[in-house]
């Protein structure tokens, strides 16, 4: 995706070169490659660009549809010294890497190899990425499509399963079955479980009480994110009336989409509604979606990124009592001429 776009933006910044080296989603995003045990991009700012691989993947990577036509492999080769024999420099200039995704080992390995000026581009790729092409957002709603229809079948099913994992092995197999990978590990928590947003999901019998699943898929490399809190048994008056409240700031967060918002006003609002439950609102109004279940934009009070058209990203307030409960309702959401919402699994409160 955009190779073009990017090898502008090289040039732009003055960086001759962009060295790109697993496990980096960008690599993934530029050559439309996915699932290689190693590689290595190599993007010049005015030549063609090389993939790199290891001789385990060579064939397939060089069969595959793909954005980049050259593949090469490392036969035998360190990755330094191959980059510093195929670059055929004394010097290589300004040297754009990923810092986000390369470690120090990996980088002190190039410094030793490659003699120039390595300048950090993960702002550039996430700045690219942020705004998805035509493509990319058909991908986005198949994945969310095949999210919806696998939630819908299990919660339908729901009294057959007995503990949280057997919930979770249920999304992964149904995903499967329709030509989905999972794009995290899904979270089934039930009972108290609920309290903590990022519970390890157990095997252990579910409890009575909102049970929250967040789940997502991965299609032709694109994520899908959503998360529903559905109650097991009967909720009481005041259980009900806090769900509301977040189903209403929820829905309340997603009227107020427009290009040329502030992502930390849109949070701060979110979070302000919540009045004097705001300080069970602990984690982000929402993240961006794509090649990765978390990139641009952000949707936090510290965020600095501002909706643009062409934007993927999730809505997903919500609130948490330690040892008692939580509650979160997640959506995919597209900013495109008018927002449209991705995910379409009912938001009211579902007893199982």
């Amino acid at each position: 995706m955009r190779l073009k776009e990017f090898q502008k933006r090289l040039r732009k910044e003055g960086i001759d070169v962009a060295i790109l080296i697993s496990p980096d989603a960008n690599i993934f995003y530029f050559s439309q490659v996915d699932m290689l045990s190693f590689a290595c991009l190599v993007v010049p700012a005015v030549k063609e660009p090389v993939l790199i691989t290891s001789m385990l993947d060579y064939e397939r990577s060089s069969k595959e549809f793909r954005d980049v036509k050259n593949v090469l492999t490392l036969k035998r080769k360190k990755l330094s010294e191959f980059l510093a024999d195929y670059l055929k420099k004394k010097k290589h200039g300004v040297i754009g890497i990923n810092k986000t995704a390369m470690s120090l080992y990996v980088f002190s390995r190039l410094r030793k190899k490659l003699k120039g000026r390595f300048v950090d581009i993960s702002e550039v790729c996430a700045e690219l990425r942020a705004e998805k092409t035509y493509k990319e957002i058909n991908y986005l709603r198949h994945a969310a499509k095949i999210t919806d229809d696998v939630l819908k079948q299990v919660l339908d099913n729901f009294n057959s399963f007995k503990t949280e994992n057997e919930v979770e092995a249920e999304l992964n197999y149904l995903a499967k079955k329709k030509f989905a990978d999972r794009s995290f590990k899904a979270i089934v928590a039930s009972g108290r479980n609920s309290s903590m947003p990022h519970h390890m999901t157990k095997n252990r019998p579910l409890q009575q009480g909102f049970c929250l699943i967040d789940f997502g898929v991965k299609y032709k490399g694109y994520c899908s994110d959503i998360t529903r809190t559905v109650f097991i048994g009967k909720p009481s008056e005041k259980e009900q009336q806090i769900y509301d409240l977040v189903r209403k700031i929820q829905e309340n967060s997603i009227k107020k989409i427009k290009e040329g918002v502030r992502c930390a006003e849109l949070f701060n609002a979110a979070r302000d509604g919540f009045g004097k439950y705001k300080d069970k609102f602990i984690h982000g109004l929402g993240h961006g979606v794509g090649v990765e279940i978390h990139e641009a934009p952000n949707l936090s009070d510290l965020s600095k990124d501002i909706l643009k058209k062409g934007m993927v990203f999730t809505i997903e307030p919500g609130v948490y009592f330690a040892n008692k409960f939580g509650i979160r309702i997640e959506d995919m959401v597209l900013l495109g001429k008018r927002t449209a919402v991705l995910t379409r699994t009912s938001k009211g409160l579902r007893r199982v």
